[in-house]
């Protein structure tokens, strides 16, 4: 299966799934003037993911996000991003988050917190800051 790789722009993050590593990196700025289509490409890809992982033996996924800012609009969809990435669960699967965010802003380390503890995610995760 091929690699996601969206390279970055003014509004919208660089993406970069890897199924070779299992690392599922995300980074920058997210506020893309339509963010259904954005991230449409994201969760298509998990899906033809998901599929190409039923015939593989479970490992481990590292999901590595550094959000320098996102939107209300990118949150929603970030939110379906890892809602599919914690189906991988099913398949045994082990899931780790890393929630990357500059140290002074609390308000990004409480939507990562927030996002990660929701019901239908509830994803193993760690908060590492940067300065």
């Amino acid at each position: 299966m091929e690699p996601l790789r969206i390279e970055a722009e003014v509004d919208s993050p660089e993406i970069y799934f890897n199924p070779d590593t299992k690392v599922f990196s995300m980074s920058g700025i997210s506020h893309p003037e339509n963010a259904k289509e954005f991230y449409q490409v994201v969760l298509d890809w998990l899906d033809e993911y998901y599929e190409f992982t039923k015939n593989l033996p479970p490992s481990k996924i590292i999901v590595d996000l550094n959000f320098k800012y996102i939107n209300s609009s990118s949150y929603r969809y970030l939110r379906e991003v890892l809602r599919k990435i914690a189906m991988f669960k099913n398949n045994q699967f082990d899931i780790e988050v890393i929630w990357n965010y500059y140290e002074n802003d609390e308000d990004l380390l409480s939507e990562g917190i927030v996002l990660f503890e929701l019901p239908e995610i509830n994803l193993p995760y760690r908060c590492i800051p940067y300065n």
